[in-house]
Parts: C-alpha cells; sequence; structure tokens
C-alpha cells in the first residue's frame, strides 16, 4: 500500500471516528433535551397541583374558622383542669370560698374511656351536701364557672335538717380532655 493510500484510510478512520462521536454526543443531547422537557412538563404540573392545594387550604381555613375560634375559646377551660387533682381541688377550693362546711358525703372516682383519645378520662364526683339555701345555690353557680365543661349527671335538691338548710345531691362528670391527640393539633402549636 502506498502512501496516499494509506493517508486515506486513516483519514476515512478518523472521520468515522468523529463521526461515531458527534451521532453518540447527538443522542446524548436529545436524551438531555427531552429530560429537560419532562422535567419542564412535570414542574408545570406540580405547579398547579401546588395552587390547587393552596386554593383548597385557604377555602377549609375559611369554612373552619368559626369552629377555631370556639374551640380557641375554650382551651384556657380545658387546661384548667387536666388532672383528678386539679379537679377535687377547685371543687375543695369553691366549697371553702362559699362557706360550706356541711358535706355528708363526696366521693371522687375516674372513669377511662379507652376508644376515646381526645377525653380519655372523665373525673366523677358525687356530694351530698346540706347548708343555707343561698350558699348551696351560689356554691353551685361557681362550680358552673370553674368548672364549665363539667356535666351535672344527678342534681337532687330537697329540704335539710332546718327550715332554712337545703340538701343537695350531686354528681358531676368532668372530662379531662387531651388536645395534643386531636389530628391538627401539633401542626396549630408549631404554627403558633
Amino acid at each position: 500500500m502506498n502512501p496516499k493510500q494509506l493517508a486515506c484510510v486513516v483519514l476515512m478512520m478518523f472521520i468515522g471516528l468523529v463521526t461515531y462521536f458527534a451521532q453518540t454526543v447527538h443522542h446524548k443531547v436529545t436524551a438531555m433535551k427531552n429530560s429537560a422537557e419532562t422535567a419542564k412538563q412535570d414542574a408545570f404540573t406540580a405547579e398547579g397541583a401546588r395552587q390547587a392545594s393552596e386554593i383548597l387550604t385557604a377555602r377549609t381555613k375559611a369554612e373552619t374558622e368559626e369552629i377555631r375560634r370556639f374551640l380557641q375559646a375554650w382551651v384556657p377551660y380545658v387546661d384548667k383542669a387536666q388532672t383528678e387533682q386539679e379537679v377535687e381541688g377547685i371543687i375543695e377550693f369553691s366549697l371553702r370560698e362559699r362557706g360550706i362546711t356541711l358535706v355528708r358525703s363526696r366521693k371522687t372516682e375516674v372513669k377511662t374511656a379507652r376508644d376515646n383519645k381526645i377525653i380519655p378520662k372523665s373525673v366523677l364526683t358525687t356530694l351530698v351536701i346540706e347548708d343555707e339555701y343561698a350558699k348551696v345555690q351560689n356554691w353551685l353557680g361557681d362550680i358552673e364557672k370553674r368548672l364549665p365543661l363539667a356535666r351535672v349527671k344527678a342534681c337532687r335538691i330537697t329540704g335539710g335538717s332546718s327550715a332554712r338548710q337545703l340538701r343537695l345531691d350531686l354528681s358531676l362528670e368532668t372530662p379531662l380532655i387531651n388536645l395534643s391527640a386531636a389530628p391538627d393539633a401539633a401542626k396549630s402549636k408549631k404554627k403558633a
């Protein structure tokens, strides 16, 4: 083979290699362009989903505004009595403050509700009080102020041992509420 032919073969091999690398680079560039286009489309779809979520969140906030304000108004009362001892202390303090000394009987028991995570326990307090009519009635009103979440399960008012006295048989159920068990409580406390 003469030198011209050899140079021609080397040149043809060089052109073949350049063409091969050019095609490989062209395929990679095309793949990258397709990938970039897909990423743009995915970003556009994600932006649309984000905007739809923001609209849904704003609508849900607007629809639940009244309920959330109602809950916020009751949170201080919920926080006031979180244990059995706090409920007993509130009742004891109220009795002392109102000057009621004739407590015939007093019993407190804790009821547990395993299926209710927001109200896992409640305190059932049973009292039999005998004192002056005004003192007993004012005490009952005071308990309603101090424990507004308490539910009167039984209330029986009869005459006392004298004409001015009144006997009150009362059963109160006070829920011990766990707001941290509510689904959105953790989120709302983090934002506040």
